[in-house]
């Protein structure tokens, strides 16, 4: 439901301010989004990991976190918006930088406070955390932009939509007890908290760097309508391949200690999520490509109908990011999250020196076009970092059943062209449904798996309709 609110406001947020507003309002997110893994350098998912594998660590790390984090975010804000006034930017982006970067200082409380959560597995207040600051940004989002207001009052609604998180997760935290009342506050520790947190500084950076570099490139080269359209489609790949993100960030602290007890379950575990994970993926890049057109007109208007061919070359990375992201968080649960930082510069720097060539000569396809193969270039290095360390069957039978299925639904939706895309979706879905049965995709365990989740709904279902 959460994700489902998120794409509808995101969709209200682009009509309502137009390709060429809703260009520099994705200009301001992504310059921000370059520079702000320095108002972290990673500390926090370090800590987040130490407190969950010995929670006795909580009184010595989480009051330094939370210090470090606020220097840090000082520095950040002047930092960031300096930067935008070298860069060129006119007031109003600078202004909106600004605005941004004054979040860091909010997640300088926020953040300790969820990680603190993390570590001690309350996933339902982590989960109610979220949706409490996603409906609060929705909710003063949504009154800036109907009364008119420009896109630097809908970046600070996201500054005052986290105080309501902020005030949930300090009394989740007293009403636990699970941070000690003793303020321990130690300098001394901080250079090595800083150093630990190095590989996942440089992991979040790089991670950045992919996300944001095409915009900000793109803003330099083209004007703000053509940041928009990409961003369009960027946005609806986003929505669709980090479906899985809150999931995975969850099972990290389980897994980071089930690794050290029994690494072969979290192997097997390793196993179905990468077959799941393409057995979504892939059709969706499939049925996304053939609807494009018909989809960006539907949700968007014809203004941002540019939008569509992008989305055509940027579908495909769902796979790829998808993939990617699993396997940079079980480069965590196994402690390889140095080679994972590797992984990340190489890509950083490619899709840094690719996009140097494609932006200014072809714009938003080039800056498409990289985006996929940068993508590409850190799933086959994951793929062979991971097939090292973990022992995992040979998967490739599946990967050719998941592309058959695939194309024949493809193919399916392609007939189907002269219907309503909604129609397409439900026939392609239909199909592809029957064939992932019809080609053995899933195993008997798997199907009792399934089983057991209908009976649950179905078992909620018949208590709701009861009351």
């Amino acid at each position: 439901m959460l994700k489902l609110i998120n794409f509808v406001f995101s969709v209200y947020v682009v009509r309502r301010l137009g390709d060429g507003r809703f260009g520099q309002y994705s200009i301001v997110l992504g310059f921000v989004g370059l520079f702000q893994i320095f108002a972290e350098l990673g500390i926090s998912q370090y800590v987040m990991r130490e407190m969950a594998r010995d929670r006795s660590k909580v009184k010595s790390l989480f009051w330094n976190l939370v210090i470090l984090r606020f220097l840090l975010a000082v520095a950040g804000i002047a930092g960031i918006t300096v930067a935008a006034s070298v860069v060129g930017y006119t007031e109003e982006l600078i202004l909106g930088v600004f605005v941004y970067t004054l979040t860091f200082l909010m997640s300088a409380i926020e953040s300790p406070l969820e990680t603190l959560l993390t570590a001690n597995e309350r996933l339902d207040y982590i989960a109610a955390l979220q949706v409490i600051g996603k409906i609060s940004f929705v909710t003063i989002g949504s009154i800036f932009l109907f009364s008119g207001l420009n896109f630097v009052w809908l970046i600070g609604a996201g500054v005052l939509g986290m105080t309501p998180q902020i005030i949930f997760a300090i009394w989740v935290v007293r009403r636990f007890e699970l941070l000690p009342r003793e303020i321990e506050i130690t300098p001394a520790i901080w250079p090595s908290i800083l150093r630990a947190g190095v590989p996942f500084g440089v992991i979040a950076l790089t991670l950045s760097i992919a996300s944001s570099i095409d915009t900000v490139m793109l803003s330099i080269f083209r004007p703000d309508y053509v940041v928009g359209w990409y961003n369009v489609a960027y946005g609806l790949v986003f929505s669709i391949s980090f479906l899985a993100l809150g999931f995975l960030d969850a099972i990290v602290p389980s897994l980071s200690r089930a690794y050290t007890e029994d690494p072969e379950a979290v192997e097997q575990w390793h196993f179905r999520s990468i077959k799941f994970t393409f057995m979504f993926s892939i059709p969706t890049a499939v049925g996304g490509m053939l609807i494009a057109y018909p989809l960006i007109r539907f949700l968007y208007t014809d203004q941002f109908l540019p939008s569509a061919l992008g989305l055509q070359i940027l579908i495909w990375d769902i796979p790829l990011v998808m993939f990617a992201n699993f396997c940079g968080r079980m480069t965590t649960i196994v402690g390889e999250e140095r080679a994972a930082a590797r992984i990340y510069t190489i890509n950083g720097i490619a899709n840094v020196l690719m996009n140097l060539y494609a932006i200014p000569k072809f714009g938003l396809i080039g800056a498409a076009f990289v985006t996929v193969l940068t993508d590409l270039i850190s799933a086959l290095q994951f793929h062979f970092l991971l097939d090292r360390k973990l022992h995992l069957p040979d998967m490739k039978l599946i990967f050719v059943r998941i592309g058959l299925a695939a194309v024949v639904m493809g193919g399916v939706v392609w007939m189907a062209r002269d219907v309503h895309f909604i129609l397409q979706i439900l026939i392609g879905g239909g199909v592809y449904v029957a064939l992932i049965f019809l080609v053995g995709l899933i195993d008997q365990s798997e199907r009792e798996i399934i089983r057991k989740i209908i009976q649950k709904l179905g078992s909620r279902l018949s208590l709701k309709k009861a009351a």
